[in-house]
C-alpha cells in the first residue's frame, strides 16, 4: 500500500506534485464533509423550509416538530439541510435542536407498549410522522410525540438519529 507522503515524493517538484497535493486536499475535504454530516430536528411546533438563506426567501415547505434533516452546510445562521427523501433547503438555527429525532419512512409503522412484536400496538402512524427518540433496545427504538404517543416502533421503520446531533443510527 502506498502512503500519501511516498506519492507526493515520487511525483517531484513539478505541476504532477501540485495536482497530486491539490487532487488528495480534494478528496480529504469531501470525506470530512461527508463524515461530519450532522442530524438536527426541528424544535417548533412549524418550521419554514425556505429556498435561500434569507427571512424574505420563498417558503418550500413547513415541517412539524422533531422532523430531523441531515445538515450539509452552515452559512451564518442559516443550515442547509437534507431530508429523509432529499429534498432539501435553508433553515434558520433558531428552530434546529440536537434532539434526537426520526420520521417513519415506509408507508405506515405501529408503535408499541414494549420492544418486540409480541407488545401491543397502542398506534399506527403514517409515512413522514416525527417523533422524539429517547432510547434504543436492539432493534427497537423508544419514541414519543410529546402529546399522545409514547412506545416503542421498529428502526428499520424510521429515518434518523438517537445521538444528538449524530449522523443516522
Amino acid at each position: 500500500m502506498l502512503t500519501i507522503s511516498f506519492l507526493i515524493r515520487a511525483a517531484g517538484r513539478g505541476i504532477e506534485r501540485r495536482l497530486l497535493i491539490s487532487a488528495l486536499a480534494g478528496i480529504a475535504l469531501f470525506l470530512t464533509s461527508v463524515a461530519g454530516a450532522e442530524i438536527m430536528s426541528i424544535s417548533t411546533e412549524k418550521a419554514n423550509v425556505r429556498e435561500s438563506p434569507a427571512m424574505e426567501s420563498t417558503v418550500l415547505w413547513q415541517a412539524w416538530r422533531f422532523t430531523p434533516f441531515k445538515v450539509r452546510e452552515w452559512h451564518e445562521q442559516w443550515a442547509y439541510v437534507e431530508d429523509f427523501v432529499g429534498d432539501t433547503g435553508w433553515i434558520h438555527k433558531s428552530v434546529l435542536s440536537e434532539t434526537p429525532a426520526v420520521i417513519v419512512a415506509g408507508k405506515y409503522a405501529n408503535i408499541r407498549t414494549g420492544p418486540g412484536m409480541d407488545y401491543e400496538v397502542i398506534a399506527t402512524v403514517e409515512r413522514e410522522y416525527p417523533l422524539k427518540a429517547i432510547e434504543r433496545n436492539g432493534d427497537w427504538l423508544q419514541v414519543s410525540d410529546d402529546g399522545e404517543i409514547e412506545g416503542w416502533i421498529f428502526v428499520k421503520l424510521v429515518w434518523g438519529s438517537i445521538t444528538p446531533g449524530r449522523d443516522k443510527f
